[in-house]
């Protein structure tokens, strides 16, 4: 194995497009028959997120501590609500990628690893739309972005290699175990529980604050807040620690998968 391929993880040019072939096809497959077709992978997290920010800003009328404005609770809460959905949806296209995508395992010769990168990717594009809300509700509320912007591009592609790793293993095993399809839902809102996005850390006893910082989807959606609603760098501990994580997951994962697709066909 030469320098490259061990730098790109055994993949190759070609595969690279391929992904985004098959981004593009999963992105039309997805919404295929409906009405508005895949505008609706921007119009769903759009109406979403005006709901939220009409129930806490002007329903609640919520305030978030050390902020005086009718939309600071809403737009706290949706910068972390856009990076959790982006979370959630990956997980739960990542499950079910090898099984939607069974007639092209078992007739077309490819890199079935890259069912889960395709399928992770189709979540950025609700994440791109909800991020342009969150823009507009910022500059409503006069909270104008600051030069710590520039990191939300390396903290996002951070997050895609964190979700692509978890989605190797998800995606595999549940062509094994259908019934990991049936309890992603349950597990997507554990998540939204049980880590802080609808309420400050600083609530939590001490002790479950410690131990929430080893909690990689803290982790991955805190830089948001930090980034846009406080102006300030993320932890850099809590970033290390989930470049170790991901690089982790992505190189494990990559191998898990490698070693059951082999059995893929007989399952399907």
């Amino acid at each position: 194995m030469n320098t490259t391929n061990i730098l790109s993880l055994g993949f190759q040019r070609q595969d690279i497009r391929l992904i985004f072939s098959m981004f593009r096809m999963n992105l039309n497959d997805k919404y295929l028959g409906s009405l508005l077709g895949t505008a609706w992978v921007v119009i769903q997290p759009l109406l979403l997120l005006g709901m939220y920010t009409f129930i806490f800003g002007f329903v609640f009328k919520a305030r978030l501590p050390g902020a005086d404005t009718k939309l600071s609770y809403a737009i706290w809460l949706i910068s972390g609500l856009v990076p959790y959905f982006l979370i959630s949806e990956s997980l739960m296209n990542t499950t079910n990628c090898v099984i939607t995508n069974s007639s092209l395992v078992k007739n077309v010769i490819f890199k079935t690893e890259i069912l889960p990168l395709a399928s992770s990717l189709i979540a950025f594009v609700p994440f791109l739309a909800g991020m342009i809300f969150l823009f507009i509700l910022l500059l409503i509320d006069g909270n104008y972005p600051t030069w710590h912007i520039i990191l939300l591009l390396p903290v996002a592609a951070l997050q895609l290699i964190f979700v692509a790793g978890i989605g190797l293993f998800l995606g595999s095993t549940a062509v094994f175990v259908r019934d990991l399809r049936e309890i992603m839902p349950t597990v997507t809102l554990f998540i939204l529980f049980f880590t802080p996005i609808l309420y400050p850390m600083e609530i939590m006893p001490r002790v479950i604050q410690r131990i929430t910082f080893f909690n990689p989807f803290y982790q991955a959606v805190k830089p948001y807040q930090d980034i846009l609603v406080h102006h300030r760098t993320p932890n850099w501990g809590g970033i290390v620690y989930l470049i170790i994580l991901s690089g982790f997951l992505i190189i494990a994962g990559l191998g898990y998968f490698r070693k059951l697709k082999g059995y893929f066909e007989m399952a399907l």
